[in-house]
């Protein structure tokens, strides 16, 4: 699948990449398979899994509603964990469970996590609600399926209207660097192409064993004024993202919040052909309910695309520019379904129609300088990522990329380690960086500054086989020997010959 508008194309840029599709077969069965360190929990049927989330997931009641989900209960307190956004602003807030009762929420008491878009409700009862069970492990180490649980925004009464329960997949933590875009991203780690709506952050995102795994977020989009109908609309142009149950976990040990949760450690096993097709039942799209709204098409465009439906997802985005020609957010779908489906040229038409519409739409001039990448057009892509810096300096990832093609395809290397040192200016965790700022400096025979640098790679990515090749080869130039104590035991980890950089397992 193209997750994330294949910025992979060129994340390292130093290996030719094919790409590779994610076909509706592999959506259903993972190609990789999951080497558990302790007895698989068993999946379970999609149906289950939705009846597990209507008991937990819950309607947050205000001027703007959204979801929650119950996840701890002291005698007659219960705590509902949600989007801090959601309840950012002071306001009459309420809990709706699933039994239509409303609890209201005291504003004073609701905790808002700092640095994340977390936030912790409380609301008392005598009744008894089910607990969500929550799961912490390492679920993004490969493609996994979740669910997404929560109350779309409606105007009808609360037994009027339908949950959303929606599915999807989780993308792979080698391929989380295509979807970010800024520096501070408020705790959103996991990625996924679940299909969500307005009424949606807050909501619960589930493993396949109905286990709590994060609190979903945000759609990627952007809200567009149309003059016809005078209101402002918003247009779906990317995929879903969300907080890792792991990041609110840490916090709330931090914080000693002493709530009583149900935590379970170990991943669900591989989907059985039966499980895997009962997921397939949840995999719809909806009908454009106005068929005049150039909008309404796009988000169409946008939802197919998710789902690999290419040819259907272009056929809408097409539907929404002969409404409006100019609808920059149809033509950059557009672009993206015509790159996933290999029609290149296409593409990067598409690309240019949006920023020539919208000049500081800088997802198009990103896009358009990853496709221009793997084309082996470096000169534009540096032209396109430069446009990127222009309207997006904060952009972290386009600075390694630029180091990365500065590196690969000019040897400027003077002007890479500067696009690498922006890059971790804007954001010092940022791996990635620090090993490409490596490797220049070990290509100038700055050895001793090469070593600290990798060095400051291991400490943020222990284990990691490409920062010990680059150990590896400073070891071999008889340097003397670092001062930092702890090394990776070299038994653990690939030794290759060095400086070639490992390719990504690209997935469109």
């Amino acid at each position: 699948m193209n997750f994330k508008n294949y910025l992979w194309i060129f994340v390292n840029l130093l290996f030719p990449i094919q790409p590779l599709f994610l076909t509706s077969s592999l959506l259903l069965f993972p190609s990789t398979a999951i080497v558990l360190m302790q007895p698989a929990a068993k999946a379970l049927m999609a149906d289950e899994i939705n009846q597990i989330a209507t008991e937990f997931t819950v309607l947050i009641d205000s001027i703007n509603p959204a979801s929650g989900v119950i996840i701890s209960r002291k005698k007659d307190t219960y705590y509902v964990l949600t989007a801090k956004h959601v309840v950012e602003t002071q306001d009459e807030y309420a809990v709706i469970t699933k039994d239509g009762e409303r609890h209201k929420i005291d504003y004073q008491r609701i905790i808002k996590l700092p640095g994340v878009d977390l936030a912790l409700l409380e609301f008392r009862s005598q009744k008894k609600y089910q607990i969500a069970s929550l799961a912490d492990y390492d679920y993004k180490a490969e493609f996994r399926h979740v669910f997404v649980s929560g109350w779309p925004a409606s105007r009808l009464p609360f037994s009027q209207r339908e949950r959303l329960f929606s599915p999807g997949l989780l993308i792979n933590q080698d391929y989380e660097l295509a979807f970010i875009k800024d520096p501070v991203s408020n705790g959103y780690e996991l990625f996924y192409n679940n299909i969500t709506e307005l009424g949606l952050s807050g909501a619960p995102i589930l493993d396949t064993q109905g286990r709590v795994i994060g609190i979903h977020g945000a759609s990627e989009g952007t809200k567009i004024y149309d003059e016809k109908s005078n209101s402002v609309e918003r247009v779906s142009i990317g995929f879903s993202y969300g907080i890792p149950i792991n990041t609110f976990l840490q916090l709330a040990d931090k914080f000693n919040m002493r709530l009583n949760i149900q935590l379970e450690n170990s991943p669900p096993r591989p989907l059985t052909q039966k499980e895997a097709f009962s997921i397939e039942a949840y995999l719809k799209v909806p009908e454009t309910t106005d068929i005049s709204s150039a909008a309404a098409w796009s988000n169409r465009g946008n939802h197919l695309y998710r789902l690999e439906r290419f040819e259907e997802a272009l056929i809408a985005f097409e539907r929404a520019i002969k409404i409006r020609e100019n609808f920059h957010p149809a033509w950059y779908g557009k672009g993206n379904v015509l790159s996933a489906l290999g029609r290149y040229d296409r593409a990067i038409d598409a690309y240019q129609k949006t920023v020539k519409i919208k000049p500081d739409f800088y997802l198009a001039w990103r896009d358009k300088g990853a496709l221009l990448a793997y084309l082996d057009q470096p000169h534009d892509a540096l032209i396109s990522f430069n446009q990127v810096i222009r309207y997006k300096p904060d952009d972290f990832v386009v600075w390694y990329l630029r180091g990365n093609i500065l590196t690969k395809h000019f040897q400027e290397y003077k002007q890479a380690i500067a696009a690498y040192n922006k890059a971790i200016q804007l954001k010092s965790d940022f791996v990635d960086a620090w090993v490409g700022k490596g490797e220049v400096l070990y290509r100038l025979e700055r050895y001793q500054e090469a070593r600290e640098v990798a060095q400051q790679a291991l400490k943020l990515k222990p284990n990691d086989p490409e920062i010990s090749s680059l150990l590896n080869a400073l070891d071999e130039r008889n340097l003397p020997p670092d001062s930092v104590e702890w090394r990776p035991n070299q038994n653990q980890v690939e030794r290759r010959n060095y400086p070639p950089r490992k390719p990504p397992n690209l997935l469109w």
